[in-house]
């Protein structure tokens, strides 16, 4: 059977690195969305602080002190999330490196077991390490993973919402790669596709539509009928599967282009 991940307002979420940057803003949006965070970071003061504002505003957290880039530091976080909320669903490593994300990945495929949901993890970075991807071939499609590449002008900064947008939306959909478009203030287009392919396929499938109406009865006309049914057959369920996974932004784009809704309803009957 597949493997779900859960919505991230039912998810226990570790965040490292979490006492400033990317690590905090994510911290900061997870809480509000409704999920539990451990916060994890080699100052201890910093994410202490940062679980006081968190809580503050009615988030639910827990700080730890320790450092994912050696064992010990990683089982000190996995061992104190397990312990205050009974499991880990997702890891963000936005504080360290290569042996994190390694560590990470072995402690959340030691947490999810063999249940039908799944774990995920997020780093930043352009791949993933060796001893990380050898842990995912463990999880055997128990354990999804995102990677999340920076700009080459990202500084200390930059900011750092659409980054820690990004990798919310990892915990819950991974994507493999995301990346960030120049100074930080949104995702690259690519990225963006990847995240709402339905809409791009319904808008594909418009210009096609529109296309054919403007040539009429055209040699391309011609094509593009001939062409339909099979490109609907192939579109709709991405299009109907987009729709069920977000009807709310569906009903709000259907209210906003209501003649485009409309044909692209029409044009996939």
């Amino acid at each position: 059977m597949q493997a779900r991940f859960k919505p991230l307002a039912g998810q226990v979420v570790v965040v490292s690195g979490a006492g400033s940057g990317i690590g905090l803003e994510a911290a900061r949006l997870a809480a509000k969305a409704g999920a539990a965070v451990v916060l994890a970071g080699a100052d201890e003061q910093a994410v202490r602080k940062a679980c006081e504002e968190i809580g503050k505003a009615g988030g639910r957290c827990h700080p730890v002190a320790g450092d994912p880039a050696t064992a010990e530091g990683c089982d000190r976080v996995a061992r104190a999330a397990a312990a205050r909320f009974g499991r880990i669903d997702s890891w963000i490593e936005a504080g360290g490196g290569e042996a994190a994300l390694a560590n990470a990945a072995q402690a959340l495929v030691r947490q999810i077991g063999a249940g039908e949901e799944a774990g995920a993890l997020v780093g930043f970075g352009r791949r993933l390490g060796k001893a990380a991807r050898a842990e995912l071939q463990k999880a055997k499609g128990r354990l999804g993973a995102t990677m999340i590449r920076l700009p080459k002008d990202w500084r200390h900064d930059s900011p750092v919402e659409p980054v820690a947008k990004a990798a919310l939306h990892a915990v819950t959909k991974p994507m493999g790669r995301m990346a960030v478009a120049a100074q930080g203030r949104r995702l690259t287009t690519v990225t963006e596709v990847k995240k709402h392919p339905g809409v791009v396929v319904g808008v594909g499938v418009l210009a096609l539509v529109g296309v054919a109406v403007w040539f009429g009865r055209g040699r391309i006309g011609r094509v593009a009928a001939s062409a339909r049914p099979k490109i609907v057959r192939a579109v709709r369920p991405a299009v109907v599967g987009a729709v069920r996974r977000r009807p709310l932004q569906a009903a709000k784009l259907a209210a906003k282009y209501p003649r485009q809704a409309l044909q692209l309803a029409k044009a996939l009957r």
